[in-house]
């Protein structure tokens, strides 16, 4: 009788075994595919990151780097007479949108 009791415990046993390793097969596999496609992921966004990097360091080559002390005073005055009138350029167009937006909510209000 015990003999029946152990043997039926053993197949038991070997039968969880069995389920628990087919579960763990399984998670792992799933694991390694994510595992792939995270891997290609980091590879396009290093290959991204690289073009990006690469682009800013040909902006930046490419641009003047501003006014220094050694340039021509005259150079450094046309500058800021433009950034001027482009700033007063800037402030009456939007000083002519705030008076149109002002108009059209006094014909709302009225």
């Amino acid at each position: 009788m015990w003999f029946w009791v152990w043997a039926l415990l053993i197949v038991g046993s070997l039968v969880g075994a069995f389920f628990l390793a087919r579960s763990l097969w399984r998670s792992a596999r799933g694991l390694l595919e994510e595992l792939g496609e995270a891997s290609q992921r980091f590879a396009e966004s290093a290959d991204r990151l690289q073009e990006a990097a690469d682009r800013a360091r040909e902006a930046a080559s490419t641009q003047h780097p501003g006014p220094s002390l050694f340039d021509d005073v005259t150079i450094h005055y046309q500058r800021v007479n433009a950034q001027r009138a482009a700033r007063t350029e800037r402030k009456e167009a939007r000083r002519a949108r705030h008076v149109s937006t002002w108009q059209k909510w006094k014909q709302f209000n009225e």
